[in-house]
């Protein structure tokens, strides 16, 4: 993973450029996944005229076309790769699904958009697959220290209060 401070100027402004499109991508993608999710639950609602479809397409024509136009570093190369690539993807899922020949088929294309986008997300900074910074799991949790001077041993959260309950490694208790 690279650290933010080792990106220069010209990458750094494509950061900034495409990360709208790669949040798009990446909802398009989840969009899809929600719709075959519906389709293999044999939910008649799951058509291919569904307007969330309609809407995941609007979504990825605009950000395929932020994607076309964005002007990547030699250091966003291959992220930029990454981006066109996982667009063409999803633009094969989509085409799959809205005509309705190949629903089925639509998710190995899903698939490897979503790998794409994953492989993405890991070549610069600032794009997340999952971002929990908005999550109840973000809240910091001050570490626990035992009384006895052993190193906790990490359990669940209490569901009551958030907190972590403390077991000692040499008790087990």
């Amino acid at each position: 993973m690279t650290r933010p401070g080792d990106i220069d100027d010209q990458t750094a402004a494509y950061i900034l450029e495409t990360r709208m499109q790669f949040e798009d991508l990446r909802q398009v993608a989840a969009q899809l996944a929600g719709f075959l999710v519906l389709h293999a639950s044999g939910a008649n609602a799951a058509s291919p005229d569904h307007p969330v479809l309609q809407a995941a397409a609007d979504l990825h024509r605009g950000a395929a076309d932020g994607v076309r136009s964005a002007r990547p570093s030699a250091r966003a190369a291959p992220h930029h790769r990454c981006l066109v690539e996982a667009s063409a993807d999803l633009d094969a899922a989509l085409t799959l699904v809205r005509t309705g020949t190949a629903i089925d088929g639509a998710l190995a294309p899903l698939r490897r958009a979503f790998a794409r986008l994953r492989d993405a997300a890991g070549s610069l900074p600032g794009f997340e697959m999952v971002s929990f910074r908005h999550a109840c799991c973000a809240a910091r949790i001050p570490p626990v220290t035992a009384h006895n001077g052993t190193r906790p041993v990490r359990s669940p959260l209490n569901a009551h209060n958030g907190t972590r309950p403390v077991r000692s490694e040499r008790t087990g208790s």
